[in-house]
């Protein structure tokens, strides 16, 4: 017996919020990434999120890795991939409508969303993160090398 997208929709709306118990939600995952040098550090939140949550999850996860996930030599291919990813699922819940008390209960204030992820100075020196150690790699480079 198949589920009609009507009844998927329904139970979608039912579902919680993981963090304050609002609905409606939309299924999602934010990811983030930490480079280090040698190493790397993958993370990520696995919804149902409403979209005051899911939105401050998204912000949140995002302009950290915009910060943190530039500095290893896999990183600096994955980091974009992961914002990619974000930018997408961020989608999801930005349509969602304002969050409404569960009718199960124990609903609590929704997180809040803070500022654009534009308007975050760690996210815009994040975006520029690439460019400084490609150009503090030419430096060391050309200071290093005999002429």
């Amino acid at each position: 017996m198949s589920i009609s997208a009507q009844q998927q929709q329904q139970a979608a709306q039912l579902t919680p919020c993981r963090f304050c118990n609002n609905v409606p939600t939309a299924q999602t995952k934010f990811r983030g990434h930490r480079g280090m040098i040698i190493m790397m550090q993958f993370r990520h939140v696995d919804g149902p999120f409403c979209r005051d949550c899911g939105m401050a999850t998204f912000r949140e996860m995002t302009s950290k890795t915009l910060i943190q996930g530039w500095y290893g030599y896999a990183s600096f291919v994955i980091t974009p991939f992961i914002v990619l990813w974000n930018i997408i699922n961020r989608g999801k819940v930005a349509s969602l409508a304002p969050p409404q008390p569960s009718p199960y209960g124990g609903a609590r204030q929704p997180m809040d969303p803070g500022k654009r992820l534009l308007a975050r100075p760690i996210s815009i020196i994040g975006l520029f993160m690439p460019f400084i150690l490609i150009i503090a790699l030419i430096v060391i480079i050309v200071a290093t090398s005999d002429s």
